[in-house]
């Protein structure tokens, strides 16, 4: 979004709130400026020149969790979180709490790997102190070897066709098992699986810390490593990889990876979740916010599961509610995190649910956390894994 484009979206907003009636931190706060609204009239003042950046203003503009549940309420059709992003990009400098982010962030485009390794040392060295102040409360262990550093070219002599995987950072770095069952899944179903090496963050969290130039150079890079492959779908376990892939690359990079399509779409479409059958427990499912409302994701996970013989599905107050995790937001602003995702989480246990199923690494990483702190026993999963895991009986 350039700088015209800007003041005349800011420019639109009449002030009739019903953007708020959905913003998690405005709910969780009850503060305006800490609404949807507020902060679009935060950033027409901005842009007006009647309010100075600000590490006060930096801050309600960067406490945004991005959720986008706002983007379609909005009468008018603002595009709110695109402003909340250009928005970054002009107060970066003057948010003090995201400096050692944007560092490691700016640093990382070419060089992730490097990055999470010394995450890594960091978390060997300080994980006990860390974990129990908070620092590292909702990161589990990083793996040694990232998924996408094993094997590129997973073979299957009777192919039926080729799927890729764009991994996303979560699934590489934290959460390589659901990775490994998505694989599992495919090569049962006789697809040849590419899993490219010189895949990089989708860069999400480059935009969300405001660092634009960092997340079209991501954008490029990507695009020219997977549109090299012919495949039937590009699979995304992740739903902010898919949404800023499919709706914010054309925009960053002039266009965008062939056939990238969210796990749920493509087990729907392929017939892969046919005829399958677990133990008999209580499910229900939490929608991940950018799968609702960047994607559209949300019948798909529901029929997969309800498809699931053995499976009691049971769909829980405010599904659609937003979790707090945000990303760098849970880092940034974990009172508020912990907050809305305490919310979440008294409403996933009055389903009596053993098991809770989301579509997003991030969501499980704070839901693990809230669990934790409620000393609750409930599983949480990935909707890969209960597949992987009905699959093999």
């Amino acid at each position: 979004m350039n700088q015209e484009k800007f003041s005349t979206e800011v420019s639109k907003c009449v002030r009739c709130g019903t953007c708020k009636s959905l913003c998690p931190t405005y709910l969780a706060s009850l503060n305006e400026s800490m609404g949807a609204r507020g902060r679009v009239a935060m950033l027409g003042e901005l842009c007006a020149g009647r309010l100075a950046p600000s590490k006060t203003l930096a801050d309600r503009i960067y406490n945004c969790i991005l959720c986008g549940s706002c983007k379609g309420l909005c009468p008018l059709g603002i595009d709110i979180p695109e402003l909340m992003f250009h928005g970054r990009s002009l107060l970066k400098d003057s948010h003090a709490k995201g400096r050692f982010a944007k560092k490691g962030l700016r640093y990382s485009v070419s060089n992730m790997d490097t990055l999470f390794s010394l995450l890594r040392l960091i978390q060997k060295v300080y994980y006990g102190r860390g974990h129990g102040s908070g620092i590292l409360s909702h990161m589990p262990l990083i793996a040694s070897v990232p998924l996408k550093n094993r094997i590129q070219l997973y073979k299957n002599r009777n192919r039926a066709g080729r799927a890729a995987i764009f991994t996303g950072c979560s699934v590489n770095y934290l959460y390589p098992h659901i990775g490994e069952s998505l694989i599992r899944i495919l090569l049962a179903k006789r697809y040849e699986v590419v899993v490219f090496k010189g895949e990089v963050c989708c860069g999400a969290p480059m935009r969300e810390a405001g660092l634009e130039n960092e997340a079209k150079a991501a954008a490029k890079k990507n695009i020219e490593t997977f549109n090299k492959t012919r495949a039937e779908a590009v699979i995304s376990m992740c739903p902010t990889c898919t949404m800023t892939i499919r709706e914010q690359y054309p925009a960053l990079a002039g266009e965008s990876i062939t056939n990238i399509m969210d796990v749920n779409e493509f087990f729907i479409n392929s017939g892969i979740t046919e005829r399958l059958e677990l133990p008999h427990g209580i499910f229900t499912y939490h929608d991940p916010c950018h799968a609702r409302y960047g994607t559209g994701i949300t019948k798909e996970p529901r029929e997969i599961l309800k498809g699931i013989q053995g499976i009691e599905f049971v769909e829980m107050k405010h599904a659609d509610g937003c979790c707090g995790f945000g990303g760098l937001f849970s880092m940034h602003y974990k009172e508020l995190s912990r907050t809305i995702g305490k919310k979440k989480f008294e409403n996933i246990k009055k389903t009596a649910a053993g098991t809770v199923v989301t579509s997003c690494p991030g969501c499980i990483m704070q839901l693990e956390y809230i669990k934790r702190e409620a000393g609750s026993d409930m599983e949480v999963k990935h909707i890969v894994e209960i597949v992987d895991k009905a699959m093999q009986g």
